[in-house]
């Protein structure tokens, strides 16, 4: 095991490439005691980044919570995200849903 994570207690990356070339990252505080905003996003995921991203551009004050670090968990170990395509070939879809359902299908 490796631990590339400065102050990481809770776990470590499995062995990996990634784990065995990625940079130290920075390690920030816990939250102590109270903080006010108008959302919390719960969560350093893509999903999480994203929408505390989001909700700061619209002006809204954000905090956001993660237990690891960001993109700890299957966001920063799932490479599927980057696949497209379906999970049937082609010629399968064309006969389930027809020739232009499926083509509309291989557009997405």
């Amino acid at each position: 095991m490796n631990d590339r994570i400065a102050g990481h207690t809770a776990g470590r990356y499995p062995d990996s490439w990634y784990a065995a070339t990625a940079p130290l990252l920075p390690a920030f505080p816990s939250l102590q005691g109270e903080e006010t905003a108008d959302v919390c996003v719960i969560g350093g995921g893509y999903t999480g980044l994203s929408a505390a991203l989001h909700l700061k551009k619209k002006g809204y004050d954000v905090v956001l919570l993660e237990a690891e670090r960001v993109g700890w968990g299957a966001s920063g170990r799932n490479g599927g995200h980057v696949g497209t395509g379906q999970r049937a070939d082609q010629a399968s879809i064309e006969k389930w849903v027809g020739m232009d359902a499926a083509k509309g299908l291989w557009q997405l």
